[in-house]
């Protein structure tokens, strides 16, 4: 399983790119503010829970989703490394 930050940035980048067909040439995508970018709209980010969520087997609460963290590739794929690393 894909632990690091930079590994779930990088799955999480794809998905994104894929799933709401962003060219791969866009600069700093994972430094973009995802919802204020026009690239994830409120259902999108249903979507992108659920991929992060089924993905990389956590739970995101409301302080995770509506923190500012969330809003772009580089903060979700902190808030999941933080998630997944250590003991449980």
């Amino acid at each position: 399983m894909v632990t690091s930050q930079v590994e779930i940035a990088s799955v999480i980048e794809r998905f994104i790119q894929k799933q709401f067909r962003i060219v791969d040439t866009v600069p700093a995508l994972r430094s973009t503010h995802l919802f204020e970018s026009g690239f994830v709209d409120s259902a999108g980010v249903v979507e992108l829970i659920a991929f992060v969520e089924s993905t990389f087997k956590v739970r995101l609460g409301d302080d995770q989703v509506f923190s500012e963290d969330f809003t772009t590739i580089d903060g979700i794929s902190t808030i999941v490394a933080g998630m997944t690393s250590g003991p449980h």
